[in-house]
């Protein structure tokens, strides 16, 4: 027996097997999907927690060293405190001299 489709026809049938086709395989792949995209959620949370942590602990360890470094420093006030003002001026002069080229420079 042949079959007496138009093209037509035989097309709209075709493209209804391929919907039905594309839609059940999306629904069997659904749920890997949603497994997948649980799966990066947990990556990004995990990766942001200890992107956190990182941040907290620079912070302590700057922190830290800010404490160590203004404890050297009151120490060298204490036992030398002429020197100490020597290198507070010194380190003044240089600056008002680096800012007055800089002026100098800027003005030219």
């Amino acid at each position: 027996m042949t079959d007496h489709k138009t093209p037509q026809e035989k097309m709209a049938t075709f493209s209804a097997g391929l919907t039905s086709s594309v839609s059940d395989a999306l629904h069997e792949a659904r749920p890997a999907m949603n497994r997948l995209a649980d799966r990066v959620n947990d990556g990004l949370s995990d990766l942001a927690a200890k992107g956190k942590d990182a941040a907290l602990d620079a912070e302590h360890e700057v922190h830290k060293r800010a404490l160590h470094a203004q404890h050297a420093a009151e120490k060298l006030i204490q036992h030398a405190p002429i020197r100490s003002v020597l290198i507070a001026a010194g380190t003044g002069a240089v600056t008002a001299l680096a800012v007055s080229w800089l002026m100098h420079l800027r003005k030219e």
